[in-house]
């Protein structure tokens, strides 16, 4: 009990001695608002901020503005994001702080300075003395764009926190892009022929919302088997992609279907003849599944079904061992299988 009374005081001298402290608005990258509690004093809310603030700055190595700063600021703007305009900073920070019994919940929202949300998380600490572990932990989560673990010493008190995704305007504005590679596994398709199977790797590109992604790579594709004694055709690949894709699902591992284009530089060698290319345009669908649909990096999979809508031609062998062929196939539109695995962040 005596212990709880000293604890409104113990945070006001926190705040007091933090605010000497604190960096100055100036040049600084990130604005932390006042804390907004509910069943807190205000000198808690004060030094539940500050205690924040302390934490992103040494964690993401940045200047940032304390609640004791931007408080004066907020008060005469009308909203979050005129405040941070006025300072300056890239981004902004808005807590939450909820007293229920001992528990404190804290929630905290990641801002760009357009005001789009960058990311959101929240986590209890199971009483006022342990929020400063808390407010490490929720900083960490808001940087690394990662949830907060479950605090185990509340799993029998009350169900862990769990991030929920941003919705709406929200969503389609602060879901973050992902930039990354995949590799892939083609297998071509074509009446009267057979083919070396394919590997190829690319860079991928998806940006969108929670519920859509728009995607965009370029790549190149090699034969397995290159070997001269082989009668398969081998096609090595130039090509570039732009599609789209829709979530079927709304859950944390998200299945996906969707379709695009691909222009195609499609080169094909035969034994005993000289190599040929064509310049083609593949229309493909795709339907795929993302692993880590609410994560900062996203693993995803799919199969493709790529048809080729311009026609190639293939160099027609030499009749005579020691010569090579300069002719060609009539023109034909292949159809290609891919089974693709990919990584972006």
């Amino acid at each position: 009990m005596t212990s709880r009374r000293l604890l409104p005081g113990l945070f006001s001298a926190i705040a007091v001695f933090c605010a000497f402290s604190a960096p100055r608005a100036y040049g600084a990258t990130v604005a932390v608002m006042p804390v907004e509690g509910v069943n807190l004093t205000p000198g808690e809310c004060d030094a539940i901020g500050v205690l924040f603030a302390n934490a992103f700055a040494r964690d993401a190595n940045v200047a940032v503005v304390s609640p004791l700063e931007t408080k004066p600021i907020r008060a005469h703007t009308p909203n979050a994001m005129t405040a941070a305009a006025q300072m300056g900073v890239e981004f902004y920070v808005e807590l939450t702080a909820m007293q229920l019994g001992t528990v404190v919940k804290l929630t905290g929202t990641l801002y760009g300075k357009d005001g789009a949300v960058s990311y959101r998380a929240q986590t209890a600490a199971p009483s006022l003395d342990a929020m400063e572990i808390e407010t490490a932990k929720l900083a960490r989560a808001l940087i690394l764009h990662q949830p907060v673990m479950p605090n185990l010493a509340l799993a029998k008190e009350a169900p862990p926190t769990v991030e929920a995704p941003p919705s709406g305007e929200e969503s389609s504005r602060g879901y973050p892009k992902a930039l990354g590679a995949k590799v892939a596994m083609l297998v071509p398709r074509s009446s009267g022929r057979t083919f070396s199977p394919v590997v190829s790797a690319a860079f991928d590109g998806r940006i969108g919302a929670r519920g859509y992604f728009f995607e965009f790579g370029v790549g190149a594709a090699v034969p397995l088997d290159d070997s001269s004694a082989s009668g398969d055709v081998r096609v090595t690949l130039l090509y570039a992609e732009l599609g789209g894709s829709y979530y079927l699902t709304d859950g944390g591992v998200g299945i996906y279907a969707g379709g695009g284009i691909a222009p195609t530089l499609w080169m094909s060698s035969s034994p005993y003849a000289s190599n040929k290319e064509s310049a083609t345009l593949a229309a493909y669908g795709q339907l795929g599944v993302t692993f880590t649909r609410d994560s900062r990096a996203r693993f995803y999979s799919e199969v493709r079904l790529s048809q080729y809508c311009l026609g190639v031609v293939d160099a027609i062998p030499s009749s005579y061992s020691y010569g090579y062929s300069d002719q060609t196939s009539g023109t034909y539109y292949p159809l290609t299988i891919a089974f693709q695995m990919g990584v972006g962040w």
